[in-house]
């Protein structure tokens, strides 16, 4: 019965933990994934018969976690620099919310800090897969940023974190009329009108959208040749370009695969004291919310930030000492077998031989805090590169100059290439 119980929780986790890889290379499908296996994740769990009160702190150091990987995900595909932007600030503001609210506990920080980065997240993907985002002005964003913000955030943070209201019960409750402790799944059931009358009311909504869909076609045909004026300008599939944006000519995607790459080679002979410290206090805010969550990780949070900060520091030198010594920039698999193996002899070396830190209490903590330092810094440091061709290109555009190591920018159709961001 027992291996049954942990059998059902490790699969539970295992899935939130890989569903936010999914980010990067598939953004709007991996967020939506995330969001609804992370409102779903504990009604699986009861409908095996579990509802282990500790995992409330695992689901929300995870929530943390596909948030970050979602805005690591935004150098690598955001086209939008004032966007990514917007959106860096967001993120920031959500991870320092949540980091004063755990070092204190004042639940009125995270209504203060709402997390406004992932609507705005989906938003923009949605306008990426379906218009032009190049076309989002920075008034637009603002407005977007508003409605979400007051609208929808800070009523949804003030019904979860200061009512202290619960979505589901009140679905069970006030709606399908079951008790507070019947399992979503067995009230959705025994309560077949009400099931069966959502269902239809949803039926009719994804067939008016269909419609409009339609519609939305049909006005675009007609309005070939000339701006359709039914849409906002970011709305506008760009002129030219089939299907999706990016469609691109695979010379222009090569070519903005090697400038990157030139990119990622010509930083490595500099230290960049601002992206070095953006990685840390990334990395180590994310460490210290996982430290105050999740329950069995025993640490200092002064240890655990200078631990982190120093194997960072030394895992950039060692690669950036590799990228001069042998001239040519590693892959992404490389550099995560590099950090992983520097990270984890760190922790060895910290808990194992320098007698610092008793092991028998801190080595897991330290190899939870290796695998967020691995997996966070290898997609930084090659997503970053991204965003800087990106800010470049915009420099250029705006009559700054542009260094010559990185060429010509490339056309809004290379902006993403073939499926995707490199």
């Amino acid at each position: 019965m027992w291996d049954y119980y942990y059998l059902v929780i490790y699969l539970v986790v295992a899935v939130r933990l890989l569903l936010p890889l999914l980010i990067p290379r598939w953004p709007l499908f991996g967020i939506l994934a995330c969001v609804v296996f992370d409102s779903a994740d504990q009604s699986i769990m009861q409908a095996f018969g579990f509802n282990p009160p500790w995992y409330q702190g695992y689901d929300k150091a995870l929530d943390v976690y596909y948030l970050s990987v979602a805005y690591l995900a935004t150098m690598r595909n955001w086209e939008n620099v004032g966007a990514f932007q917007i959106s860096r600030v967001l993120y920031y503001l959500r991870l320092m919310g949540v980091l004063a609210f755990e070092l204190s506990g004042a639940r009125w920080l995270l209504f203060a800090f709402p997390n406004a980065f992932e609507p705005f997240f989906v938003y923009y993907e949605i306008v990426r897969r379906r218009g032009n985002p190049l076309l989002l002005t920075r008034n637009v964003i603002v407005v977007v940023v508003a409605v979400i913000w007051f609208l929808f955030k800070l009523p949804h943070e003030w019904w979860v974190h200061i009512a202290r209201l619960d979505g589901t019960d009140f679905i069970k409750t006030k709606i399908l009329g079951a008790l507070p402790d019947t399992p979503l799944w067995r009230a959705i059931v025994e309560a077949p009108a009400v099931t069966g009358a959502l269902t239809f009311v949803a039926a009719l909504l994804v067939f008016a959208l269909w419609r409009f869909r339609k519609r939305r076609k049909q006005w675009e045909a007609a309005d070939a040749g000339q701006a359709p004026k039914r849409w906002p300008a970011h709305w506008r599939r760009p002129a030219g370009v089939a299907g999706r944006v990016g469609a691109a000519d695979p010379r222009q995607w090569a070519r903005r695969r090697l400038r990157i790459a030139m990119l990622r080679g010509h930083t490595a002979l500099s230290v960049r004291p601002w992206v070095l410290v953006e990685k840390i206090v990334l990395v180590i805010t994310v460490s210290v919310i996982f430290q105050q969550i999740l329950p069995g990780l025993e640490a200092n949070g002064v240890q655990t930030a200078l631990f982190i900060a120093l194997a960072i520091m030394a895992t950039d030198f060692l690669l950036r000492w590799v990228l001069r010594r042998f001239g040519v920039p590693s892959s992404p698999g490389t550099d995560l077998f590099v950090t992983a193996l520097l990270n984890f002899t760190f922790v060895l070396v910290f808990q194992l031989i320098v007698p610092l830190i008793p092991p028998e209490y801190n080595l897991k903590s330290a190899l939870v805090f290796a695998a967020l330092i691995t997996l966070f810094v290898t997609l930084y440091d090659h997503y970053r590169p991204i965003y800087d061709a990106r800010e470049l290109d915009l420099k250029g555009r705006e009559g700054e100059t542009t260094p010559l190591l990185l060429g010509p920018a490339p056309s809004q159709a290379g902006l993403n290439g073939p499926g995707g961001a490199a």
